[in-house]
């Protein structure tokens, strides 16, 4: 037993009309397993855990047959959504081509980015080298994704975290605050160059991603969306005031949103949260998780309610009945998608049948 199966033409469909916020009923997919890159891709049990991680480390044909392994299995949940590549997001791409050391923890299943050893402002930040060694192996996954897919699957950029988390990452955790209040000049040089080096990764993977059906995938909520479409987060923007946000961050991502035909918005619901911002901004869509701990379905209601008023919005996360009633029963139809974390076909075919049958 499953969720109800639809054609990929049916389901481009309904993401189109999903964009436009034209879609008739909210459109439903399906999380499968852990959501922690390590655990979710055994090609990674390979990688060393004692020392930085280099580009020769990660062999992509494993990866590969992960992903198919992970196509199978989502199709297997049915569903609106359309499984997607992308080059393997588990690694702090950006971070390690800034030149900050990435490290395996099997035990979270995470590659952390930790600060650099040498770095002192925007004078030690590289200029984007699209023939850089992360770089490089960043286009050869979406290339060997683009021929094991064969047009079975679409591809999207991969996590790309943002200027918080990037000024996080080189100041180390929560004391990019610090220079933000001490050196304000730096950390905007440092946002400037920052921003540059991101628009230019965005970019280049978008050249080298082929269009399915006209659009292209995503890293990791398996949307199909229009072409040329980016993913963005700002997860650290969570230790910054609103005020912090709007001197050092806010026309970072403005820059952002203009650079590309269409951004969607990663957000968890916890601590500070710019959408206020990001509403003013030129987003495509927005996602917000509902984080285990955090905030119900009920409790984000005002918040999913404000979203979904100015722009389609996904809603993810391991929702308990009592989030899911509420989603189903409270928030308009029009522009929503809902993305549950299941354990299986089976789980995944009890929620579509109660919510969508």
């Amino acid at each position: 037993m499953s969720a109800k199966q639809f054609t990929i033409e049916q389901r481009v469909e309904r993401f189109r009309s999903y964009y436009r916020k034209a879609n008739d009923r909210p459109l439903m997919g399906f999380f499968v397993g852990s959501d922690f890159p390590l655990h979710r891709y055994p090609a990674s049990a390979s990688l060393p855990d004692d020392r930085p991680l280099k580009p020769e480390d990660f062999d992509i044909e494993p990866y590969l047959d992960d992903c198919d392994r992970l196509f199978e299995l989502h199709e297997a949940c049915g569903g609106d959504f359309i499984y997607s590549g992308s080059a393997f997001w588990g690694i702090p791409w950006l971070e390690a081509a800034l030149g900050c050391p990435i490290t395996a923890n099997p035990e979270t299943g995470s590659i952390i980015a930790r600060k650099p050893e040498e770095f002192t402002g925007p004078d030690d930040l590289p200029d984007f080298d699209p023939h850089s060694p992360w770089i490089r192996l960043a286009v050869e996954f979406i290339q060997r994704l683009a021929r094991r897919s064969a047009g079975r699957w679409p591809i999207g950029t991969t996590r790309m975290r943002g200027i918080s988390d990037l000024l996080s990452a080189l100041y180390g955790g929560g004391e990019f605050i610090f220079p933000m209040m001490e050196r304000p000049d730096e950390v905007r040089a440092v946002a400037r160059k920052l921003t540059d080096f991101w628009i230019a990764f965005g970019r280049l993977q978008l050249e080298h991603i082929p269009l399915f059906h006209g659009g292209v995938g995503s890293f990791y909520y398996h949307m199909w969306a229009p072409a040329g479409t980016i993913w963005h987060q700002e997860d650290a923007a969570a230790l910054l005031s609103p005020t912090l946000y709007d001197e050092f961050i806010r026309e970072h991502d403005q820059r952002i949103t203009k650079a590309f035909d269409h951004v969607i918005m990663h957000q968890h619901p916890t601590r500070f949260v710019p959408t206020d911002f990001y509403l003013k901004m030129n987003f495509t869509a927005f996602e917000l998780h509902i984080d285990q701990g955090g905030p119900t379905a009920e409790e984000l209601y005002d918040t999913h309610r404000k979203i979904i008023a100015k722009a389609p919005l996904l809603i993810w996360g391991k929702l308990s009945i009592a989030d899911l009633d509420w989603i189903f029963g409270k928030l308009p139809h029009q522009g929503l998608a809902v993305m549950p974390v299941v354990d299986g076909p089976e789980q995944a075919a009890t929620i579509w049948n109660t919510y969508l049958r």
